[in-house]
């Protein structure tokens, strides 16, 4: 973790620097109210196989490829790791010699890429069913070149020819049809009743910017739609704890200092306008006749652990907004919730006790409404199915 530690500045050079800070920032997700295995139940219920660091689809293909190629080097297995980095190196400067200007894991880090694809994938690759291997990647190489065959699924598409073949090679992230063919059958195969699987199917991707917008909602199966459904709610409930918690931090910061119109107190203003509209953009329906057993039930067929604490936030988070008809900005119970959540799980590191900590913060924290992986990674994945044809 990084954070800036202010030296000889006074208030004026930090608030400055803040801003410009700001210029560079953008919504931050991170999860400060411990929502993130709800979240994550969600997202893999919706789109197995995926995380938030994946970029494109393809790399599905590329990782196998080069573990491929690496495995069948006749050296020890520190020499076929050696060669696995390599290729992944050499991955990076072929995607942007073939064109590819965004979405290229590692383009800015080249040579010195310390989280390589292969880390990015390696766990998806197991949900595809792609890598039947169940080891870690060190191990993978471990294996005699002999039985590198049987580490993946059958039908992979071969390594193209000219992958990776030499220092000057090309590549791109548009699957070819049989390669679309082969990914859309693990789907089908590991994951029958995933929207995942559903989407990779349509011959046009919708560009909207939650999954609820799709415009074929109302078209998906019935446990499809109630899926998407707690997601949704979910999203537009918890976005405004993270905005509550946002603005109680910035008016504690604002209190702190000595004079008006600090960064700080712009900030008191912004969110107080952002939990305003939140207000009026969130139908109260929205909750009142929201199932919360079931969100909870679905939950446990996945590998996250929603604990009781966490439910019992949620569900009194609920509450107080049915009760305060959305409007939690000076709802005395619900800034309680919320500090004593953040308080529960940051200990003596929480910004409501540590004003240490609290001028470390950048000043924006889970602002971002959950979005469940949608955008840009499913989205970018469904679009490359489609352009594949």
């Amino acid at each position: 973790m990084s954070f800036l530690a202010w030296i000889d500045f006074d208030q004026a050079d930090r608030d400055r620097t803040r801003r410009i800070m700001d210029l560079f920032g953008q919504e931050d997700s991170r999860d400060e109210l411990g929502l993130g295995s709800v979240r994550d139940a969600l997202s893999d219920l919706m789109f197995p196989g995926t995380s938030t660091i994946q970029t494109r689809l393809r790399y599905m293909l590329f990782v196998p490829w080069i573990y491929q190629m690496a495995g069948a080097h006749r050296g020890t297995a520190a020499a076929r790791r050696e060669l696995a980095r390599a290729l992944e190196i050499r991955l990076i400067e072929a995607l942007v010699r073939g064109g590819e200007t965004q979405n290229v894991i590692g383009s800015a880090a080249r040579e010195k890429l310390k989280r390589m694809p292969s880390d990015v994938y390696w766990a998806g690759l197991r949900t595809f069913g792609i890598r039947r291997f169940q080891g870690s990647r060190d191990a993978c190489l471990e294996a005699t070149p002999g039985d590198s065959a049987t580490l993946w699924a059958a039908g992979l598409p071969p390594v193209p020819e000219d992958f990776l073949s030499a220092p000057d090679s090309s590549a791109h992230f548009k699957p070819t049809s049989e390669e679309a063919g082969f990914l859309r059958d693990r789907l089908a195969h590991e994951a029958p009743h995933s929207l995942f699987t559903l989407l990779s199917r349509q011959k046009s991707a919708a560009d909207c910017d939650m999954i609820w917008q799709h415009p074929a909602r109302a078209e998906w199966p019935q446990d499809i739609q109630a899926i998407v459904d707690h997601a949704e709610r979910f999203s537009r409930l918890m976005h405004g704890a993270s905005l509550l918690y946002n603005l109680m931090l910035s008016e504690k910061a604002a209190d702190m200092q000595a004079a008006e119109g600090s960064a700080w107190h712009e900030r008191v203003a912004t969110y107080s306008g952002r939990l305003d509209a939140w207000k009026e953009e969130t139908p109260e329906e929205l909750f009142s006749d929201w199932d919360l057993t079931g969100l909870w039930v679905r939950s446990q067929g996945t590998i996250h652990d929603v604990k009781p604490h966490s439910r019992r936030f949620i569900e009194t988070w609920r509450d107080l907004v049915l009760e305060s008809r959305s409007d939690v900005r000076g709802h005395t119970a619900a800034r309680a919730l919320v500090r004593d959540r953040e308080s529960r799980l940051k200990g003596p590191k929480s910004r409501f006790r540590n004003d240490g900590a609290l001028m470390r913060w950048s000043g924006a924290s889970g602002t971002s409404p959950l979005n469940f992986r949608w955008k840009p990674v499913v989205s970018n994945h469904v679009q490359d199915l489609v352009n594949a044809g």
